[in-house]
């Protein structure tokens, strides 16, 4: 799968020129990159602060440090579709602290429907913003499905209507069974007291991603207002996340590409900032994850 991906990176760039991409790299504001490092890491922290109150809802009980460095541990399996390889946390937990798969898992499921949640939020607003009522109504449709599937973690019936589908999902198909374990810890993770905490952390960390991103842009030189930047990474990102695809690469960053296109930007510019953006956040991250993996299988 990396071997593919990497093929993808080296078609991807050499279809905007090698040489026009390392000209328009190197004039870049290098002086903005620990800055957006730094909104990159903080909302790591932010993520990590929200895991550890899903696990305090469910009486998993482990330190602040551990649940930082087991959340990143995660960002290892992140090139997974759907971040579905974030899994491997609770395996983590289940070897170093011996809680059952079952009771842990769903907070994982319960993380990416918010983070998804998050960006559903943040694009209706810009919709609305834009008067772009397409953009509107599919935010719209989107977050009424995230409703249901949240609302399914107290009726039983609705819960086992949406296993059924998922068990059709050939990436879900040999999860599933569990599921149906694990429906009493996915009610205690979609109470209304818990979601409130973690929707709004989940929405203020996407909102800190919409800042990184706006400094990429400025980086770049590029006169756009953080709305239009906003609207165009997390547009991609949500092409990427439904698709299903690995990190969703290849279409997050062709679409992201093709928005800044139509507005004028140029092709070259396009591919480095793309390039750039997916540097510091998925596999700057997935670097991390593999160091911080390596704590969990030194313990025993």
């Amino acid at each position: 799968m990396l071997f593919g991906i990497l093929i993808f990176y080296v078609i991807f760039i050499a279809y905007s020129d090698f040489q026009e991409f390392s000209v328009n790299i190197s004039q870049f504001e290098f002086s903005y990159l620990p800055i957006i490092l730094a909104f990159v890491l903080f909302g790591v922290t932010i993520r990590s602060i929200r895991q550890q109150l899903l696990y305090k809802q469910i009486e998993v009980s482990i330190s602040f440090k551990t649940g930082i460095l087991l959340y990143i541990s995660g960002l290892s399996m992140i090139v997974t579709p759907g971040g579905s390889g974030e899994l491997i946390k609770s395996y983590y937990l289940k070897k170093n602290f011996g809680y059952p798969l079952a009771k842990t898992f769903p907070t994982v499921i319960v993380e990416r429907l918010q983070d998804l949640a998050g960006i559903s939020v943040i694009l209706l607003i810009v919709g609305v913003l834009l008067e772009n009522y397409n953009v509107i109504l599919l935010m719209l449709l989107l977050l009424s499905t995230l409703s249901l599937i949240f609302v399914s973690g107290k009726k039983e019936k609705l819960f086992n209507f949406l296993l059924h589908i998922l068990k059709k999902i050939p990436i879900l198909k040999k999860q599933a069974p569990s599921f149906s374990e694990s429906y009493q810890v996915f009610g205690e993770l979609t109470s209304s007291k818990i979601m409130t905490k973690t929707l709004s952390l989940s929405f203020f960390v996407w909102m800190t991603d919409a800042i990184m991103i706006y400094l990429i842009f400025m980086g770049f030189n590029l006169n756009f207002d953080i709305i239009f930047s906003t609207f165009s990474m997390y547009g991609s990102l949500l092409l990427g996340v439904l698709t299903m695809v690995p990190a969703g690469v290849g279409v997050t960053e062709v679409s992201f590409v093709e928005i800044l296109r139509s507005e004028g930007v140029d092709i070259g510019i396009s591919t480095s900032l793309v390039i750039l953006f997916r540097l510091v956040t998925i596999w700057f991250l997935t670097v991390l994850g593999f160091c911080a993996t390596r704590y969990f299988l030194k313990s025993n």
